[in-house]
């Protein structure tokens, strides 16, 4: 996986900046700057480095989801080891072996994540397999992280972060990505060493291009596309179909949903019927065999048959959730959502009696029963104020990240 890092003093162009959101993770060295992109874009993958004295429980109450510590630090948070990712780096005495030997060591086990600090020529050492099991000593650093579970939340992650010379912007090359990734490891690269496109006069990497390398992606088609899964901000899945490094690289810079067609090449979603995507994630899969587009689906729905998804109508509280935002615009007159959006003291009332009744209900039949019309109320309540079924979730993502 790329992992963008964006230093206290690093301004973006706009463009740029909107790509790296839709990245799952971004690493901030300004743990202030990540905060403030916590509370502005709703990011669920930021991480920041942090000293020692910093109130770090604070921080992971504000919505960070992983403190970075140096590992000559004391750690002493209460909080799932998860929310922790130790850094190491190597020096003229602490060579790669003894550098990685102490992350497996140490790091491995106390915390969620490992970063290994490398020069370019470490890196190529660190990479270089031995003759006796055919592993280099990175790639034995993430086969054990890759071993040591972290409960329902996957591995101990390994992440690469190559150093660049003083006063350079950085030494990633793509070569050097697909490096570290063929080992297993997720890669760190400074924010303004990456272009929003291809052709960039400064020589700086594409955005899209350091994606795939990054997160190791991979086709086993003869065409070189890469499965992908279109999903709605609740994880639905509205269809299956295929990317390109090109179609990535359009996604990336308009924000939307475009993807590439085995009969008519780039495909911007939408664009003739009007159903387009606002593009809100983009991650691959855990075998880097598949990407992941998650989506605000807008018009009609995804299919060409006019519906939701490409495998049948919504269901559920994701249906309920479009119904309702739909008949606050086209309710029939007279219609009991209708008078519900028209009368705040109704609506209270209903909201209010219903949880009154779902409290007093003790049968498994009847706790449901309650429960899905307290859904159907407080989701009108909320469709009636603007705020959609993402917004709640992602409030119930930022209240779980609380320590």
């Amino acid at each position: 996986m790329l992992v963008p890092k964006i230093a206290a003093t690093t301004v973006l162009e706009p463009e740029l900046q909107r790509a790296i959101d839709l990245l799952p993770v971004t690493l901030y060295a300004d743990p202030a700057q990540a905060v403030s992109a916590i509370s502005s874009a709703s990011r669920a993958g930021a991480w920041a480095c942090v000293s020692p004295d910093a109130d770090v429980q604070d921080l992971l109450n504000s919505g960070l989801s992983v403190a970075v510590f140096d590992s000559a630090d004391t750690v002493s948070v209460d909080c799932d080891k998860l929310r922790i990712a130790i850094c190491y780096s190597t020096s003229a005495s602490n060579g790669i072996d003894k550098t990685i030997d102490q992350a497996l060591a140490d790091g491995v086990g106390r915390a969620g994540a490992v970063i290994i600090q490398l020069t370019p020529e470490q890196l190529s050492e660190a990479t270089q397999k031995s003759s006796s099991d055919g592993l280099s000593p990175l790639a034995r650093l993430t086969a054990a992280a890759e071993k040591t579970l972290l409960g329902t939340s996957g591995p101990v992650r390994v992440l690469v972060d190559l150093l660049a010379p003083e006063g350079a912007v950085g030494n990633w090359t793509l070569d050097l990505i697909s490096l570290a990734a063929d080992a297993g490891a997720d890669v760190i690269v400074a924010a303004e060493a990456l272009a929003p496109a291809k052709d960039d006069s400064a020589k700086r990497v594409p955005l899209a291009e350091a994606f795939v390398a990054g997160s190791g992606l991979k086709s086993d088609r003869s065409d070189g596309l890469f499965t992908t899964v279109v999903v709605d901000e609740q994880r639905v899945c509205l269809g299956v179909v295929y990317s390109s490094v090109e179609s990535i690289a359009a996604a990336l810079a308009t924000g939307e949903g475009v993807y590439w067609s085995r009969r008519r090449g780039l495909w911007h979603k939408g664009l003739t019927s009007g159903a387009t995507q606002t593009l809100v994630g983009i991650s691959v899969d855990c075998d880097s065999d598949a990407l992941c587009y998650r989506v605000q689906q807008n018009g009609a729905g995804f299919c060409h048959h006019s519906t939701r998804s490409c495998f049948g109508p919504a269901a559920g509280i994701s249906q309920l959730a479009q119904v309702v935002a739909e008949r606050k615009s086209s309710a029939p007159e007279g219609s009991y959502t209708a008078r519900l959006f028209s009368d705040a003291q109704l609506l209270r009332a209903k909201l209010l009696e219903e949880a009154a009744e779902l409290a007093e209900a003790t049968e498994p039949a009847d706790v449901a029963f309650e429960a899905a019309d307290l859904l159907y109320f407080a989701l009108t309540k909320c469709a009636a104020h603007g705020v959609t079924l993402a917004d709640i979730e992602r409030s119930l993502d930022n209240k779980h990240r609380k320590v």
